[in-house]
């Protein structure tokens, strides 16, 4: 008998030792150091108080120099439903006049004609530096000027060209088939939420503040095709699934969008209507700044497109029922959907990610090896009782 107990002794602490190795201590809190990883070197409060003041600064700027292209704009009557606007440098008439046919194609493929709010697209190309006294003017965001009661009938939309864009806008880089239709998706994502007051006028209250609560993160994409080619999403941007970063960005996320990748309706619903509950006043002038990691920035993945998904689903006359609605956002997107919001949104989700699991799964060597312990474990007790049994 005391061997029996002596050999239940050693399995109980086996497992004691299992959960040592495995499980993480409790109250202890994190140095915020790794010997593992190279720690970058933390910038000084003053350097950080200079960074925050050139960035508001930058976007400042952005704000000024959208108005200052919407009054130009505004000057001009003749200009059609759409146009581009290049700064940054000189181009020869070839240049933009190859610019404006791609616009117009890309206009005609978006299903717009003659709309009733105007679109005007700058495009900043590549510049140099800005002076040693002065931060250098915004160039790697995208930036959008919304109608307002000052100008109900112009949406603004800033694009940085960057070197890239820069050299094929100028002639300078040979332009094949594949960085033609390349460039027709880059204007068409850049006309951001532009486009949707291009096709369906300006939205009704509560569809505006919602979408302004949450920076139009659902109505940044208009068309069919993804925001780089076929359905490349927000999605892609994240990773591969079998690499480890890629769940820590997908943990990175609010509970709510983390609960609609897994599939559950209740997780959509609450990542759809994030800040349709808010009563903020929408600032005059509405200048939307996109993020610049903005796919980090979304409730709901990918959610760059789900108005224009959800427009092509249902139909024109539907959605702007929805568009227009003076109701609550969600009863008028539920009413359009003719579906509760949640379950709709967990079927689109799926055309985009593999349900994921939720829940606690422990590493597949630490289940082996304490499988193998108890087989072990139970092994050894049964062969020493049946040694021990009186015959």
């Amino acid at each position: 008998m005391a061997s029996l107990k002596r050999w239940v002794l050693v399995g109980v602490a086996a497992c004691c030792a299992l959960a040592l190795a495995y499980l993480p201590p409790r109250g202890v809190k994190s140095s915020d150091k790794s010997l593992f990883v190279g720690q970058s070197p933390q910038a000084t409060r003053a350097r950080q108080h200079a960074q925050a003041l050139a960035e508001d600064w930058r976007n400042a700027d952005a704000a000024v120099r959208l108005l200052e292209e919407r009054q130009r704009v505004k000057r001009d009557s003749f200009r059609a439903s759409h146009t581009i606007v290049l700064r940054g440098a000189t181009l020869s008439p070839n240049s933009v006049h190859n610019v404006d046919a791609v616009m117009d194609s890309m206009w005609r493929d978006l299903g717009l004609g003659e709309t009733k709010v105007r679109v005007t697209l700058v495009i900043e190309l590549q510049r140099s530096s800005g002076s040693a006294d002065s931060p250098t003017p915004l160039q790697d965001r995208v930036a959008y000027l919304t109608p307002d009661s000052t100008d109900r009938t112009t949406c603004m939309a800033s694009l940085p060209a960057g070197p890239y864009w820069t050299s094929f806008i100028l002639g300078k880089r040979y332009a094949r088939l594949r960085q033609h239709e390349g460039f027709v998706l880059w204007l068409e994502a850049g006309l951001g939420p532009c486009a949707f007051y291009a096709a369906y006028g300006t939205p009704g209250r509560p569809v505006q503040r919602w979408l302004a609560a949450r920076n139009w993160d659902v109505g940044r994409y208009l068309g069919s095709h993804g925001i780089a080619g076929e359905r490349f999403s927000s999605l892609d941007l994240m990773g591969d699934p079998r690499s480890p970063w890629y769940w820590d960005g997908v943990y990175s996320f609010p509970p709510a969008t983390v609960a609609c990748l897994a599939g559950r309706p209740s997780g959509c619903r609450a990542a759809v209507l994030a800040g349709a509950a808010e009563e903020e006043t929408i600032p005059i002038p509405d200048v939307v700044l996109v993020e610049r990691r903005w796919w980090g920035a979304q409730h709901l993945l990918p959610g760059e497109r789900y108005l224009g998904d959800v427009a092509r689903t249902i139909g024109r006359d539907r959605f702007l029922s929805f568009w227009t609605s003076g109701q609550p956002v969600d009863t008028a997107l539920a009413l359009a959907l003719k579906r509760p919001v949640g379950e709709w949104t967990a079927d689109w989700e799926r055309g985009f990610v593999r349900t994921i699991r939720l829940g606690p799964a422990p590493p597949l060597g630490a289940v082996v090896l304490a499988v193998a312990i108890a087989v072990l474990v139970l092994t050894v007790v049964a062969a020493t009782a049946s040694r021990r049994q009186v015959r």
